[in-house]
């Protein structure tokens, strides 16, 4: 057996299962019950989630594309003069999307949903209507939106980088 193969693919495994389970309970679960908590609380609550959760999620992300690029070529299929990774095999094009894709998702978490939160949470005028009692205003409400539309871009981009994952074990 070779270790550190073992190894790279074990952290990478690992480290992937943290970054797609964490977003997951952030979607379902975190930001819902955020929804419905009274809107001081969640504001507050939010802003120190924030920041760790984008430290951790930009880390993971990270770790998890370079360990697939250092897995893929070091111990994918070698090209016909076994000189290199076989980028034109159907293994190395399933790679490269899924290589690709893992980007889409950093970028959009790190980019799109990071900013975003950093909007809603950032801005004390969003949340005067906790004090008041009345409905959020327009602006609020458009960021809470973008927010989960960002979310479940993710989403659908970690289930493709997934399929990819499970294509790659069968050789495709």
């Amino acid at each position: 057996m070779d270790w550190l193969e073992f190894g790279v693919q074990w952290l990478h495994v690992i480290v992937a299962v943290f970054w797609f389970g964490g977003t997951m309970f952030l979607d379902f679960v975190v930001m819902p019950t955020l929804h419905e908590a009274p809107p001081a609380s969640s504001r507050d609550f939010g802003r120190r989630l924030a920041p760790r959760m984008a430290m951790l999620m930009r880390a993971a992300a990270l770790i998890v594309i370079v360990l697939g690029v250092v897995r893929g070529i070091a111990w994918g299929p070698r090209n016909a003069a076994g000189t290199g990774f076989d980028f034109a095999s159907q293994y190395g094009m399933t790679w490269s999307l899924s290589i690709v894709l893992a980007i889409a998702i950093a970028a959009v978490g790190d980019g799109a949903i990071v900013r975003t939160m950093r909007k809603l949470y950032g801005d004390d005028a969003l949340w005067s209507y906790a004090s008041t009692g009345g409905p959020p205003p327009a602006a609020f409400s458009a960021l809470t939106g973008r927010l989960r539309t960002w979310s479940i871009v993710q989403l659908v981009l970690f289930v493709a980088v997934f399929t990819c994952m499970i294509l790659m074990r069968f050789g495709f």
